[in-house]
Protein backbone atom coordinates (compact mmCIF):
# COMPACT_ATOMS: atom_id res chain seq x y z
CA UNK A 1 0.00 0.00 0.00
CA UNK A 2 1.04 3.03 -1.04
CA UNK A 3 0.29 6.61 1.15
CA UNK A 4 0.62 9.81 -0.48
CA UNK A 5 -0.95 13.38 -1.93
CA UNK A 6 -3.42 12.56 -4.39
CA UNK A 7 -2.95 13.31 -8.28
CA UNK A 8 -4.61 15.84 -10.14
CA UNK A 9 -5.41 13.14 -12.62
CA UNK A 10 -7.05 11.07 -9.36
CA UNK A 11 -9.72 13.82 -9.02
CA UNK A 12 -12.84 11.25 -10.33
CA UNK A 13 -11.28 8.35 -8.02
CA UNK A 14 -11.18 10.56 -5.05
CA UNK A 15 -14.45 12.12 -5.58
CA UNK A 16 -16.17 8.38 -6.13
CA UNK A 17 -14.35 6.77 -3.02
CA UNK A 18 -16.18 9.91 -0.91
CA UNK A 19 -19.18 9.34 -2.80
CA UNK A 20 -19.48 5.30 -2.06
CA UNK A 21 -17.97 6.04 1.37
CA UNK A 22 -20.39 8.63 2.36
CA UNK A 23 -23.43 7.90 0.12
CA UNK A 24 -23.80 11.64 -0.70
CA UNK A 25 -22.62 13.68 -3.85
CA UNK A 26 -19.66 15.50 -2.70
CA UNK A 27 -19.81 18.20 -5.66
CA UNK A 28 -22.93 19.27 -4.74
CA UNK A 29 -22.62 19.04 -0.65
CA UNK A 30 -19.21 20.86 -0.94
CA UNK A 31 -18.96 22.86 -3.89
CA UNK A 32 -16.18 24.94 -2.50
CA UNK A 33 -13.66 22.03 -2.79
CA UNK A 34 -14.72 19.70 -5.33
CA UNK A 35 -16.71 21.98 -8.10
CA UNK A 36 -14.92 21.38 -11.70
CA UNK A 37 -13.79 24.66 -11.40
CA UNK A 38 -11.43 23.94 -7.95
CA UNK A 39 -8.34 21.78 -8.21
CA UNK A 40 -8.21 20.41 -4.50
CA UNK A 41 -5.58 17.34 -5.52
CA UNK A 42 -3.01 18.22 -3.06
CA UNK A 43 -4.98 18.63 -0.04
CA UNK A 44 -5.97 14.55 -0.41
CA UNK A 45 -3.48 12.13 1.61
CA UNK A 46 -4.78 9.00 0.16
CA UNK A 47 -3.94 5.01 0.30
CA UNK A 48 -2.98 3.44 -2.76
CA UNK A 49 -3.30 -0.48 -4.17
CA UNK A 50 -0.64 -2.30 -6.19
CA UNK A 51 -3.32 -1.35 -8.79
CA UNK A 52 -3.13 1.91 -7.95
CA UNK A 53 -6.58 1.93 -6.64
CA UNK A 54 -7.75 4.32 -3.74
CA UNK A 55 -8.58 2.50 -0.30
CA UNK A 56 -8.99 5.48 2.09
CA UNK A 57 -8.30 9.08 1.87
CA UNK A 58 -8.12 11.90 4.72
CA UNK A 59 -8.28 15.29 3.31
CA UNK A 60 -7.28 18.91 5.27
CA UNK A 61 -8.82 22.29 3.58
CA UNK A 62 -6.65 25.36 4.18
CA UNK A 63 -8.72 27.94 5.81
CA UNK A 64 -6.38 30.91 6.97
CA UNK A 65 -7.61 33.17 9.39
CA UNK A 66 -7.84 36.50 11.05
CA UNK A 67 -8.95 36.77 14.74
CA UNK A 68 -8.87 40.23 15.92
CA UNK A 69 -6.61 41.76 13.75
CA UNK A 70 -3.65 38.74 14.20
CA UNK A 71 -3.15 35.97 11.65
CA UNK A 72 -3.83 32.49 12.19
CA UNK A 73 -2.69 29.73 10.08
CA UNK A 74 -6.24 26.55 10.62
CA UNK A 75 -6.72 23.89 8.35
CA UNK A 76 -10.61 21.72 8.45
CA UNK A 77 -9.96 18.20 8.23
CA UNK A 78 -12.65 15.89 6.88
CA UNK A 79 -13.79 13.47 4.06
CA UNK A 80 -12.31 11.21 5.92
CA UNK A 81 -13.29 7.89 3.73
CA UNK A 82 -12.20 4.39 3.53
CA UNK A 83 -13.52 1.87 1.06
CA UNK A 84 -15.87 -0.48 2.91
CA UNK A 85 -13.78 -3.72 1.11
CA UNK A 86 -10.99 -1.55 3.00
CA UNK A 87 -12.00 -1.01 6.51
CA UNK A 88 -10.32 -2.71 9.22
CA UNK A 89 -7.06 -2.63 7.48
CA UNK A 90 -5.65 0.79 9.99
CA UNK A 91 -5.49 3.05 6.44
CA UNK A 92 -7.17 5.48 8.44
CA UNK A 93 -4.97 5.84 11.14
CA UNK A 94 -1.73 5.74 8.57
CA UNK A 95 -3.51 8.75 7.23
CA UNK A 96 -3.87 10.72 9.93
CA UNK A 97 -0.78 10.55 11.70
CA UNK A 98 0.74 11.05 8.26
CA UNK A 99 -1.26 14.27 7.71
CA UNK A 100 -0.67 15.74 11.36
CA UNK A 101 3.01 14.81 10.65
CA UNK A 102 2.97 17.43 7.63
CA UNK A 103 0.36 19.95 9.45
CA UNK A 104 3.16 21.76 11.91
CA UNK A 105 5.08 23.38 8.53
CA UNK A 106 1.01 24.71 7.41
CA UNK A 107 -0.62 25.45 10.58
CA UNK A 108 -1.04 26.54 13.72
CA UNK A 109 -4.46 24.64 14.34
CA UNK A 110 -6.33 22.05 12.89
CA UNK A 111 -10.38 21.61 13.04
CA UNK A 112 -12.52 18.81 12.40
CA UNK A 113 -16.38 17.62 13.48
CA UNK A 114 -16.73 14.22 14.22
CA UNK A 115 -17.34 11.61 17.07
CA UNK A 116 -15.04 12.20 19.78
CA UNK A 117 -13.59 9.15 20.75
CA UNK A 118 -12.38 8.30 17.61
CA UNK A 119 -10.44 11.49 17.09
CA UNK A 120 -9.19 11.83 20.75
CA UNK A 121 -6.82 8.89 19.71
CA UNK A 122 -5.11 11.72 17.26
CA UNK A 123 -5.32 14.33 19.90
CA UNK A 124 -8.27 16.64 19.04
CA UNK A 125 -10.23 17.69 21.69
CA UNK A 126 -14.12 18.59 21.66
CA UNK A 127 -14.24 22.18 22.52
CA UNK A 128 -14.91 25.73 21.97
CA UNK A 129 -17.50 27.83 22.28
CA UNK A 130 -21.56 27.83 20.48
CA UNK A 131 -24.45 29.85 21.57
CA UNK A 132 -28.03 28.60 20.02
CA UNK A 133 -31.15 30.87 20.51
CA UNK A 134 -34.81 29.39 20.25
CA UNK A 135 -36.99 31.73 18.65
CA UNK A 136 -40.60 30.59 18.41
CA UNK A 137 -43.57 32.88 16.66
CA UNK A 138 -44.67 33.62 20.76
CA UNK A 139 -41.27 35.61 20.87
CA UNK A 140 -41.94 37.60 17.79
CA UNK A 141 -45.34 38.22 18.65
CA UNK A 142 -44.73 39.71 22.53
CA UNK A 143 -41.00 40.68 22.39
CA UNK A 144 -40.95 42.46 18.63
CA UNK A 145 -44.23 43.54 18.19
CA UNK A 146 -42.54 47.13 17.40
CA UNK A 147 -40.37 45.71 15.38
CA UNK A 148 -41.38 46.73 11.64
CA UNK A 149 -41.02 44.08 8.49
CA UNK A 150 -43.15 46.53 6.12
CA UNK A 151 -40.99 46.43 2.90
CA UNK A 152 -38.70 43.06 4.20
CA UNK A 153 -38.46 39.92 1.58
CA UNK A 154 -36.48 37.35 1.54
CA UNK A 155 -34.78 36.10 -1.76
CA UNK A 156 -32.05 33.65 -2.57
CA UNK A 157 -28.77 35.52 -1.95
CA UNK A 158 -26.65 34.90 -5.19
CA UNK A 159 -30.18 35.81 -7.57
CA UNK A 160 -28.80 39.73 -5.88
CA UNK A 161 -26.72 42.01 -7.79
CA UNK A 162 -23.20 42.52 -6.04
CA UNK A 163 -24.36 39.51 -3.39
CA UNK A 164 -20.78 38.09 -3.05
CA UNK A 165 -19.19 41.40 -2.61
CA UNK A 166 -21.58 42.45 -0.23
CA UNK A 167 -21.60 38.94 1.77
CA UNK A 168 -17.38 39.29 2.08
CA UNK A 169 -17.95 42.89 3.62
CA UNK A 170 -19.88 41.55 6.12
CA UNK A 171 -17.71 38.92 6.70
CA UNK A 172 -14.47 40.81 6.93
CA UNK A 173 -16.17 43.04 9.27
CA UNK A 174 -16.45 40.00 11.80
CA UNK A 175 -13.93 40.04 15.19
CA UNK A 176 -12.47 36.77 14.09
CA UNK A 177 -13.23 35.06 10.45
CA UNK A 178 -12.05 32.67 8.41
CA UNK A 179 -11.05 34.20 4.46
CA UNK A 180 -13.48 33.67 2.06
CA UNK A 181 -12.76 34.38 -1.48
CA UNK A 182 -15.29 36.37 -3.69
CA UNK A 183 -15.23 34.85 -6.29
CA UNK A 184 -16.21 31.12 -4.14
CA UNK A 185 -18.90 32.73 -1.89
CA UNK A 186 -22.10 31.19 -3.50
CA UNK A 187 -19.90 27.41 -3.21
CA UNK A 188 -19.30 28.25 0.41
CA UNK A 189 -22.23 29.54 1.71
CA UNK A 190 -24.80 27.37 -0.14
CA UNK A 191 -22.62 24.24 0.78
CA UNK A 192 -23.36 21.21 3.39
CA UNK A 193 -27.15 21.53 1.80
CA UNK A 194 -27.59 25.05 3.13
CA UNK A 195 -29.06 27.93 1.83
CA UNK A 196 -28.32 31.43 1.87
CA UNK A 197 -31.10 33.58 1.15
CA UNK A 198 -30.66 37.61 1.11
CA UNK A 199 -32.79 40.07 3.42
CA UNK A 200 -34.03 42.90 1.51
CA UNK A 201 -35.47 46.11 2.60
CA UNK A 202 -36.99 47.69 -0.48
CA UNK A 203 -35.11 46.55 -3.34
CA UNK A 204 -31.70 46.82 -0.79
CA UNK A 205 -29.76 44.26 0.02
CA UNK A 206 -29.45 44.68 4.14
CA UNK A 207 -28.46 41.24 5.29
CA UNK A 208 -28.12 37.59 4.70
CA UNK A 209 -29.12 34.78 6.39
CA UNK A 210 -28.28 31.27 6.17
CA UNK A 211 -29.98 28.47 7.21
CA UNK A 212 -30.04 24.33 6.93
CA UNK A 213 -32.26 22.45 4.42
CA UNK A 214 -35.18 22.15 6.59
CA UNK A 215 -35.39 25.73 7.07
CA UNK A 216 -35.32 25.19 10.87
CA UNK A 217 -31.94 26.49 11.68
CA UNK A 218 -30.04 29.68 11.13
CA UNK A 219 -26.47 28.61 10.99
CA UNK A 220 -25.22 32.61 9.84
CA UNK A 221 -27.06 35.58 10.38
CA UNK A 222 -25.35 38.47 8.86
CA UNK A 223 -27.14 42.15 8.73
CA UNK A 224 -25.36 45.59 8.16
CA UNK A 225 -26.95 47.23 10.74
CA UNK A 226 -27.31 45.28 14.02
CA UNK A 227 -30.06 47.18 14.47
CA UNK A 228 -32.32 45.10 11.80
CA UNK A 229 -31.35 41.74 13.30
CA UNK A 230 -34.85 41.97 15.00
CA UNK A 231 -36.90 42.92 11.73
CA UNK A 232 -34.64 39.77 10.16
CA UNK A 233 -35.42 36.97 12.14
CA UNK A 234 -39.12 38.50 12.39
CA UNK A 235 -39.37 38.35 8.86
CA UNK A 236 -38.03 34.92 8.32
CA UNK A 237 -39.89 33.34 11.34
CA UNK A 238 -43.22 33.94 9.04
CA UNK A 239 -41.70 33.55 5.83
CA UNK A 240 -40.18 30.08 6.49
CA UNK A 241 -43.66 29.27 8.64
CA UNK A 242 -42.01 27.59 11.20
CA UNK A 243 -42.92 27.42 14.51
CA UNK A 244 -39.49 27.31 15.65
CA UNK A 245 -35.95 28.24 14.75
CA UNK A 246 -32.63 27.98 16.48
CA UNK A 247 -29.97 30.67 15.79
CA UNK A 248 -26.39 29.88 16.54
CA UNK A 249 -23.98 32.37 17.14
CA UNK A 250 -20.30 32.55 18.23
CA UNK A 251 -19.54 34.38 21.90
CA UNK A 252 -17.32 37.46 20.28
CA UNK A 253 -20.05 38.69 18.15
CA UNK A 254 -21.04 40.68 21.36
CA UNK A 255 -23.83 43.07 19.43
CA UNK A 256 -25.53 40.15 17.62
CA UNK A 257 -25.99 38.59 21.22
CA UNK A 258 -27.20 41.43 22.94
CA UNK A 259 -30.12 41.38 20.06
CA UNK A 260 -30.46 37.84 19.95
CA UNK A 261 -31.09 37.66 23.97
CA UNK A 262 -33.36 39.99 23.96
CA UNK A 263 -35.94 38.25 22.91
CA UNK A 264 -35.51 34.38 22.54
CA UNK A 265 -37.08 32.04 24.00
CA UNK A 266 -34.04 30.46 25.86
CA UNK A 267 -30.54 29.54 24.95
CA UNK A 268 -27.96 27.09 25.65
CA UNK A 269 -24.05 27.19 25.60
CA UNK A 270 -22.29 24.23 23.52
CA UNK A 271 -18.86 23.35 22.21
CA UNK A 272 -17.75 23.82 18.71
CA UNK A 273 -15.93 21.24 16.89
CA UNK A 274 -13.11 19.41 18.03
CA UNK A 275 -9.25 20.97 17.72
CA UNK A 276 -5.67 20.07 17.46
CA UNK A 277 -3.58 23.14 18.37
CA UNK A 278 0.12 22.82 16.97
CA UNK A 279 0.84 26.15 18.01
CA UNK A 280 0.15 27.34 21.21
CA UNK A 281 1.39 30.85 21.80
CA UNK A 282 -0.38 31.72 18.44
CA UNK A 283 -3.64 30.58 19.64
CA UNK A 284 -3.37 32.16 22.60
CA UNK A 285 -2.19 35.03 21.37
CA UNK A 286 -5.12 35.17 19.14
CA UNK A 287 -8.02 33.98 20.74
CA UNK A 288 -7.02 35.95 23.93
CA UNK A 289 -6.47 39.12 22.15
CA UNK A 290 -10.19 38.64 20.65
CA UNK A 291 -11.89 38.25 24.25
CA UNK A 292 -10.02 41.16 25.19
CA UNK A 293 -11.31 43.36 22.53
CA UNK A 294 -14.90 41.82 22.59
CA UNK A 295 -16.59 40.30 25.72
CA UNK A 296 -13.68 41.43 28.24
CA UNK A 297 -11.22 39.63 30.00
CA UNK A 298 -9.71 39.87 33.71
CA UNK A 299 -6.27 41.31 34.04
CA UNK A 300 -3.64 39.05 34.93
CA UNK A 301 -1.15 36.27 34.15
CA UNK A 302 -1.32 32.66 33.17
CA UNK A 303 2.21 30.86 32.45
CA UNK A 304 2.72 27.33 32.14
CA UNK A 305 4.07 24.59 29.46
CA UNK A 306 1.86 22.82 26.94
CA UNK A 307 2.55 20.04 25.33
CA UNK A 308 6.14 20.99 25.99
CA UNK A 309 5.56 24.93 24.62
CA UNK A 310 6.68 27.48 27.32
CA UNK A 311 4.32 30.24 27.02
CA UNK A 312 3.31 32.65 29.62
CA UNK A 313 0.38 35.29 28.36
CA UNK A 314 -0.44 38.54 30.58
CA UNK A 315 -3.33 40.70 30.45
CA UNK A 316 -3.22 44.43 31.37
CA UNK A 317 -4.20 48.21 30.64
CA UNK A 318 -1.87 47.83 27.34
CA UNK A 319 -3.92 44.85 26.26
CA UNK A 320 -2.69 40.66 25.62
CA UNK A 321 0.59 39.50 25.57
CA UNK A 322 1.98 36.16 25.17
CA UNK A 323 5.86 35.20 25.49
CA UNK A 324 7.21 32.03 24.49
CA UNK A 325 9.04 31.55 27.83
CA UNK A 326 7.39 30.36 31.02
CA UNK A 327 8.46 31.17 34.89
CA UNK A 328 10.09 28.63 36.66
CA UNK A 329 7.98 26.49 38.58
CA UNK A 330 5.10 26.66 35.89
CA UNK A 331 3.03 23.89 35.82
CA UNK A 332 3.23 21.28 32.48
CA UNK A 333 0.72 19.59 30.80
CA UNK A 334 0.32 17.36 28.01
CA UNK A 335 -1.65 18.14 25.17
CA UNK A 336 -4.59 16.35 26.20
CA UNK A 337 -4.25 18.74 29.34
CA UNK A 338 -3.56 21.50 27.65
CA UNK A 339 -6.49 21.25 25.33
CA UNK A 340 -8.72 20.76 27.94
CA UNK A 341 -7.54 23.86 30.01
CA UNK A 342 -8.00 26.08 27.18
CA UNK A 343 -10.82 24.86 25.12
CA UNK A 344 -13.27 23.50 28.10
CA UNK A 345 -14.75 24.44 30.90
CA UNK A 346 -13.57 21.07 32.12
CA UNK A 347 -9.77 22.99 32.19
CA UNK A 348 -10.11 23.81 35.64
CA UNK A 349 -9.59 20.69 36.90
CA UNK A 350 -6.23 20.59 35.72
CA UNK A 351 -4.57 22.76 38.50
CA UNK A 352 -3.60 25.41 36.40
CA UNK A 353 -3.72 28.57 38.36
CA UNK A 354 -5.57 31.17 35.16
CA UNK A 355 -7.12 34.09 36.04
CA UNK A 356 -11.05 33.97 36.30
CA UNK A 357 -12.62 33.79 33.06
CA UNK A 358 -10.25 33.71 30.09
CA UNK A 359 -11.19 29.68 29.25
CA UNK A 360 -12.37 28.07 27.26
CA UNK A 361 -11.41 30.25 24.29
CA UNK A 362 -13.88 31.61 22.22
CA UNK A 363 -13.12 29.38 19.31
CA UNK A 364 -15.91 29.08 16.51
CA UNK A 365 -16.66 27.93 13.18
CA UNK A 366 -19.50 28.89 11.52
CA UNK A 367 -21.11 26.21 9.46
CA UNK A 368 -20.27 27.48 5.78
CA UNK A 369 -16.58 27.15 6.87
CA UNK A 370 -16.82 23.28 7.92
CA UNK A 371 -15.55 20.70 5.37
Amino acid sequence: MEYRKARPDEREAYIDLANYAFKIDVEAVLPKVYSKDIESSSIHMVAADEQGRLRAQVAIYPEPMNVSGISLRAGYLGIVSVHPRARGEGHMKVLMNKWLEEAPELYDMVVLYGQRQRYEYFDFTLGGVKIKYSVGEVNCRHALSDANVNGLSFRPLFEVDGAAAFARKLNDARPAFVHREEQYMSHILNGLEQKAIGVLDGDKLIGYIVVNKAGNEVTELAMADVNDVPRAIKGYLAHSGQEWIAVFAPEYETELNASLSSFAENYAIGTSDSYHIINFARVLEAYLTLAYRTTGLAPGEFTAVLDGQPVTARVDENGVTVERSAKPGAIALDKKQAQTLLLTPQGRYTGANVPAGWFPLPIYWYTADKF
